[in-house]
C-alpha cells in the first residue's frame, strides 16, 4: 500500500505526540490521531520548544538572541522567526560546538560526520539518538509515499563510510517500514553494483544520480536493462537534467522520482511530487522560507529566492534560519494535499561561477547540454582565466565527434553569447569515478586537474 505524503506526515505527528507526555498534559483531549489542525498546532508547539532549547543550551544562538534584543517568548509563530538573524554555512566551519545543545557524550557518534557541500567548507553536524530515530521514521514513511511496503527491494547507492553513513541509515529506515534494502558502494565498478542488484532481485534503486547514470551507460550494451523489472529510480545528490531523466526512464522502462536533501536538515527531506512539479518536504521537522539572496528579505510566494530552513524538534543541533544556498520557490501544493511545495531547484549559489558582469555559469545549465551527448558518462568543470574547461569522461570511444557536437551545443546556448569558446578535454572511461562522492561545482583550475591526471 502506498500512502500520500500528507498521510505520512500525519502518521509521524501522531507517533511523536504519543511519545510527548508534556504535550499530552497540555492537551488532555488529544484522541490519539492527527489531522491538519493537530499537525499545525503541534508544529507550532515544537517551534516554541526549539527556540527555548537553543536559547538555553546553544552558546551561538544565545549570543544571537542577546545581540538582536530578542527573548524566546517573542517567537510565538513561524513568521516571528524573521526577527532573528540568519545562520550561514560559514558559521558551521570548524567544530560546531557552539551549536551543540546536548552533552557530547549524548551525541550519536555513528552519524556524526563532515559534509563538504559544494565549496569544501567542512561542516560537522551532530545528531542525538532521538534525532536519528526521527530521521529514520521520516525516511521510511516518506519512502512509503512512492513505493509499496510489499515486494519492494531496494539497492541503496549513497555514501557509507565504514557502514556508518547515509546509505546504511537509509537501508535501516526502509527495513523498519517493511521493505528490503541492500547497500552498495558508490565507488564500486558498475558490473559489481549491477550484479549486487540482480542477485538481490532489486526493483528500486535509491541514491546518487551520477552513479545510476554511469551504471546504465556502462551496462546498456552488455544487457537489457528493461529485463531487471525496475519499478522506480529514486535519485538524489545532484541536478537531474532532462536528457538524463529521459534516458533513464527509457532504458529501465520505469519512472524516475527525485529526492532533495541536505545533511544539515537530516538527509531525508523532500520528495518530488510529479503532479505538482516540485517537492513536498518534511514539514514536521523543518520550516522553510524563501528570501532574497542579497537583501535577506522574504520574497513573495512563488518567487525564486534562497531556501532557508529552521529545524524544529531537533535535540542535538537545531539550526535557525539556515541559508541553504539553493535557489527555488515555495508555494502551496497544487495536488490537493494541504502542504507546501518547494519548486525545482534552479541552481546552487555556491556551485556557480561569475565569468564577468553578464555571464554566470553553473552546473545545471551545463548539464542540459553535456548529457544530451550520448557518449558522455561524467564531467568535471573548471575555469582557466576567462575560459570554461570541461574534462569529459567517455563511456565509449568517439572522441572527435563528441568534442565537436558538445562544442556546438554549448555555443548554441543563449547564455553563452559573448563568452570565450570553451576547452573540452576527453578522458577514458572510469577516469572520474573517484569523484562520485562530490557534488558538481565550478572552480578555478589551479592544481585541481592534476589530482586525477596523476
Amino acid at each position: 500500500m502506498i500512502i500520500t505524503f500528507e498521510q505520512g506526515l500525519y502518521e509521524i505527528c501522531a507517533r511523536r505526540i504519543g511519545q510527548d507526555g508534556e504535550y499530552q498534559r497540555l492537551h488532555p483531549d488529544w484522541n490519539g490521531g492527527a489531522d491538519e489542525r493537530i499537525f499545525r498546532e503541534y508544529r507550532k508547539y515544537q517551534l516554541q520548544r526549539t527556540i527555548r532549547h537553543v536559547y538555553e543550551n546553544s552558546s551561538f544562538y544565545r549570543k544571537q538572541f542577546v545581540q538582536s534584543g530578542i527573548v524566546p517568548d517573542e517567537i510565538r509563530e513561524f513568521r516571528d522567526l524573521e526577527k532573528l538573524p540568519f545562520t550561514f554555512p560559514d558559521d558551521l566551519r570548524g567544530s560546531g560546538y557552539g551549536f551543540l545543545c546536548i552533552s557530547q557524550r549524548n551525541v550519536e557518534r555513528p552519524v556524526t560526520f563532515y559534509s563538504s557541500g559544494t565549496t569544501g567548507i567542512r561542516k560537522r553536524i551532530y545528531f542525538s539518538k532521538a534525532d536519528v530515530r526521527n530521521i529514520m521514521d521520516f525516511i521510511g514513511t516518506a519512502m512509503n509515499t512512492i513505493a509499496d511496503t510489499k515486494d519492494t527491494r531496494i539497492l541503496s547507492l549513497l555514501t557509507n563510510s565504514e557502514g556508518r553513513g547515509a546509505s546504511e541509515l537509509y537501508a535501516k529506515s526502509v527495513r523498519l517500514r517493511g521493505m528490503n534494502a541492500v547497500v552498495g558502494d558508490m565507488a564500486a565498478p558498475s558490473e559489481e553494483l549491477f550484479s549486487l542488484s540482480v542477485s538481490n532481485r532489486c526493483n528500486v534503486w535509491f541514491g546518487d544520480i551520477t552513479t545510476m547514470y554511469r551504471i546504465a551507460k556502462e551496462m546498456e550494451d552488455k544487457t537489457d536493462l528493461k529485463s531487471l523489472g525496475m519499478k522506480l529510480l529514486y535519485v538524489t545528490m545532484g541536478h537531474i537534467s532532462k536528457p538524463v531523466r529521459t534516458y533513464l526512464e527509457r532504458v529501465f522502462a520505469c519512472k524516475v522520482i527525485a529526492h532533495y536533501g541536505l545533511t544539515e536538515v537530516g538527509w531525508g527531506f523532500a520528495i518530488e511530487c510529479q503532479e505538482c512539479g516540485g517537492y513536498h518536504y518534511n514539514e514536521m521537522d523543518v520550516y522553510a522560507e524563501v528570501v532574497d539572496p542579497k537583501t535577506g528579505n522574504r520574497v513573495k510566494e512563488g518567487a525564486v529566492g534562497e531556501l532557508t530552513y529552521t529545524t524544529i524538534g531537533r535535540e542535538a543541533m537545531p539550526l535557525i534560519r539556515y541559508r541553504s544556498g539553493d535557489l527555488a520557490y515555495l508555494r502551496d501544493s497544487g495536488c490537493g494535499q494541504k502542504l507546501q511545495m518547494i519548486g525545482p531547484i534552479v541552481r546552487r549559489l555556491e556551485g556557480a561561477y561569475q565569468m564577468d558582469e553578464t555571464h554566470l555559469v553553473y552546473p545545471a545549465m551545463l548539464e542540459e547540454v553535456i548529457y544530451s551527448v550520448d557518449e558522455i558518462a561524467d564531467y568535471r568543470p573548471y575555469i582557466d582565466g576567462n575560459q570554461l574547461v570541461l574534462y569529459v569522461e567517455l563511456c565509449r570511444e568517439d572522441g572527435g565527434a563528441v568534442r565537436s557536437r558538445l562544442m556546438e551545443r554549448l555555443e548554441g546556448l543563449s547564455e553563452w553569447k559573448g563568452m570565450e569558446r570553451p576547452r573540452i578535454e576527453l578522458l577514458p572511461s572510469g577516469t572520474l569515478r573517484k569523484f562520485c562522492f562530490e557534488k558538481k561545482h565550478i572552480q578555478e583550475i589551479g592544481k585541481a586537474a592534476e589530482i586525477w591526471q596523476e
